[in-house]
């Protein structure tokens, strides 16, 4: 006859499964959860704070390599603002993933774009408060830092710089 397992025998199986499964899929449940209501969160700041800039007058900013307006130039200085982003660990795993099928890699697209409209809005409101009328000849620059170890080279962030030459008129 089969012997019936006790409660320690039983409780004894669910930890020996539970705690290295809880301890694998634990942290890249809580990085995919924590990450995605985060990153949701800052979008929607970021969002009002564009609103609040460029609903009153016209975007300051401009990539054009002269001015527009005929007016002399009073004072002028270079203006420049960064922001440094990394993937959570859920989204380099769907990266790792989606790379082994090629594609476009959603879980990047949305948290780089995030850092670029930081890095213009932040160098907005930074030319504002310097009161400076307009900002010519802007360039948004790209770096990776990663920790490379020899041939294994893991991404670890992402700055991007925005920069531009401020403009006051008299």
């Amino acid at each position: 006859m089969a012997e019936v397992a006790n409660e320690g025998d039983v409780l004894g199986l669910i930890l020996a499964i539970g705690i290295p499964v809880l301890l694998t899929f634990g942290p890249i449940a809580f990085s995919a959860i924590y990450g995605s209501y985060y990153q949701k969160g800052k979008m929607k700041k970021l969002l009002e704070r564009e609103k609040g800039v460029g609903g009153s007058f016209k975007d300051p900013i401009s990539n054009l390599s002269t001015p527009v307006n005929n007016q002399k130039i009073l004072n002028s200085s270079l203006m420049w603002e960064s922001v440094v982003i990394g993937p959570s660990w859920w989204q380099m795993l769907l990266g790792w993933i989606g790379s082994i099928f090629g594609g476009r890699l959603n879980a990047f697209t949305d948290t780089y774009d995030w850092a670029r409209r930081e890095a213009l809005q932040r160098l907005r409101e930074k030319v504002i408060s310097s009161n400076f009328d307009d900002v010519i000849n802007l360039r948004i620059e790209t770096s990776m830092m990663s920790s490379s170890n020899k041939s294994k080279d893991k991404t670890a962030a992402m700055e991007i710089v925005a920069y531009g030459t401020a403009i006051k008129y008299e």
